[in-house]
């Protein structure tokens, strides 16, 4: 860890799962992220699917992952000697991430106002569904909420049917590394001021500027000129399901919207006459797109999604590929020779495939350094051995429902 890159940061992590994958990308880059817990544990201990279908605090795979390379320390921040340990901790930490509804922290007299007080370098990131400011902050949220209240379910799915949601949490996770992504730019300003500041994340905005805030400047310039593009769901262009098609072993997804990237399909199917003309223009396929789908159909049911892929990408020029299961996913020879999965041993959970970092650096590479914490497995490092608790203090505190 004293070669990555966020070597002696240190992280206190208060975040549910709106952002735990981005304290997780702090932690792969070296810094010490604590995850700070209450004494029943993060919810996110009890969230299914879990290993072997059997519900443990150290066996749901969204946690496990999720928090790879931390630490935990349990604290009841709803005592006052809590909150007490909780600065003490502040000290000496470089960051501490939230995502209590806004005014909770305040509350608590633990909101950055407070412990800037305790700890003037002291970088504080609070991520919510809505932001902290608006009429909307203090509703609640999820990540289906957020995507769809941020204009970018409105495109997914297909013309005849409702908008549809992604799967896994992709408005949260975008908000996760928009905040990570604040919260190492702070650090970068802090280096040169010696202050720290306030970073503030809605994950609503930040699930638009992730997935479809290209939108935005194309609705101003229409409804500017007196066009308004879009009147509703079933006048969206939700097209983008419409390209994948079956094969002889799976599916495999194209896009053509120039002539030579309509001229490239019909050269790898064959040039079917059938294809050809209707026009290799997106304006003259779009109005009968359900039939050019179904011709290309008819030809790439001849083919496996590797012979598509390869003679698509490789011999015409078309942007394509196979859909794979995860199976094929993590067994394709260019993901194996690249290493992006790393093999983790957990103690209750055992051995599994994780996936790394999706980038690399010469100099300070991210990478595993243990596995996700069992609850409370560092109140000892922390409170002993960095606060100088006694043994018998730390006790007492146990036995009070402190720790």
């Amino acid at each position: 860890m004293s070669q990555s890159a966020l070597s002696g940061i240190r992280v206190l992590d208060m975040a549910d799962g709106k952002v735990a994958y981005g304290t997780r990308i702090l932690a792969d880059l070296g810094a010490d992220v604590i995850k700070i817990e209450p004494l029943d544990g993060d919810p996110l201990r009890r969230k299914p699917p879990f290993v072997d279908d059997v519900p443990g605090p150290d066996r749901s795979m969204y946690w496990l992952y999720r928090n790879l390379n931390k630490r935990s320390v349990t604290l009841n921040l709803d005592s006052d000697e809590g909150k007490g340990l909780f600065k003490l901790i502040v000290k000496s930490a470089d960051v501490v991430v939230e995502t209590f509804d806004p005014g909770y922290m305040k509350g608590l007299a633990l909101d950055y106002e407070i412990l800037r007080q305790v700890n003037p370098r002291l970088i504080m990131a609070s991520i919510t569904d809505f932001g902290q400011t608006g009429p909307y902050s203090k509703y609640k949220g999820s990540d289906i909420v957020d995507f769809a209240m941020s204009g970018a379910m409105i495109v997914n799915g297909t013309p005849d049917r409702p908008p549809v949601n992604m799967p896994g949490s992709p408005a949260r996770d975008c908000g996760a590394i928009y905040a990570m992504c604040g919260v190492m730019l702070a650090l970068y300003s802090r280096a040169s001021t010696g202050t720290g500041q306030y970073v503030e994340i809605s994950v609503q905005e930040a699930a638009l500027a992730g997935l479809f805030s290209w939108s935005i400047p194309g609705y101003s310039y229409r409804s500017a000129a007196g066009r308004i593009p879009f009147a509703g769901p079933r006048m969206m262009p939700r097209t983008g399901s419409l390209s994948i098609v079956p094969c002889k072993d799976g599916y495999v997804h194209w896009l053509a919207t120039s002539p030579r990237q309509f001229d490239a399909l019909y050269e790898l199917l064959g040039n079917p006459p059938e294809l050809v003309e209707m026009g290799n223009k997106i304006l003259e396929v779009a109005p009968r797109i359900g039939e050019h789908i179904e011709k290309v159909t008819s030809h790439t049911m001849n083919m496996t999604m590797q012979e598509f892929f390869e003679r698509g990408q490789g011999k015409h020029g078309l942007p394509c590929c196979p859909v794979c299961t995860q199976a094929e996913y993590m067994d394709n020879p260019h993901v194996r020779a690249r290493g992006f999965f790393r093999e983790v041993e957990h103690p209750d959970a055992g051995r599994g495939l994780y996936a790394s970092m999706p980038f690399e650096m010469t100099e300070t590479p991210p990478g595993v350094f243990r596995p996700a914490p069992r609850l409370g497995q560092h109140n000892e490092e922390i409170f002993h051995g960095d606060l100088g608790l006694s043994p018998a203090k730390i006790k007492a505190l146990k036995e009070a429902g402190i720790i």
